[in-house]
């Protein structure tokens, strides 16, 4: 999810960053301070598409990403499990991304300090230092932030309830503007595949493409 600036951004107008977490659960179920839904029995038990706020539409064209970048992501979400991958993708303005930027998933020492009930399986959350170091250095080489990714353990590419209610400012919209989400499907044998969800300014909401 992205979430408004912490305390430390605000002291620090150079700092863009905000956080950027997100979790795989049910709205409501053992919610945490930082608005992530919990993982309990009733949870797991339900299925994906009730925790899915937007999937795939199959009506919409799939989406394309260069391919190099989406096997790195794929090898990073394979490398990750049984936990959640997150990471950026940058890029110029005029062209496609072009780099990935992998990032440490800290969500599981976040539920340690107790700051959530979710571990790394079920939720994301990018280091803090490491993602405003990524926004800086994508400055510096004239990039752009253009795609936010993170994988799904054993359940399909979706957008969660709280994936969609971190993403979005009290406006109801994006809080980064312009920038996709990528969600990847991955199991214990290998990622199953992607899905892309943009903002559809005219609807005024985000929609799910399927990645090839």
């Amino acid at each position: 999810m992205l979430r408004s600036a912490p305390e430390s951004d605000a002291r620090d107008p150079a700092n863009p960053a905000r956080p950027i977490a997100g979790a795989n659960a049910t709205p409501g179920a053992n919610a945490t301070s930082d608005l992530s839904g919990g993982a309990g029995t009733a949870d797991s038990e339900q299925p994906w598409q009730a925790r899915a706020a937007v999937q795939v539409d199959g009506a919409l064209p799939p989406a394309e990403l260069p391919r190099d970048l989406l096997l790195e992501v794929f090898q990073h979400a394979r490398e990750c499990y049984p936990e959640e991958c997150c990471g950026l993708l940058t890029g110029s303005e005029a062209e496609a991304p072009s780099r990935v930027v992998r990032c440490t998933n800290v969500q599981s020492a976040r539920a340690a300090r107790g700051e959530s009930d979710l571990g790394a399986r079920r939720a994301f959350w990018i280091d803090e230092q490491e993602l405003f170091n990524a926004l800086r250095g994508a400055e510096q080489r004239g990039e752009r932030l253009v795609v936010i990714y993170h994988s799904h353990v054993d359940t399909a590419a979706y957008l969660s309830f709280t994936d969609l209610e971190g993403a979005l400012g009290p406006d109801g919209l994006p809080l980064y503007a312009g920038v996709a989400q990528l969600v990847v499907s991955v199991q214990e044998s290998g990622a199953l595949g992607a899905a892309l969800f943009e903002w559809d300014e005219s609807a005024r909401r985000f929609r799910g493409r399927a990645v090839r």
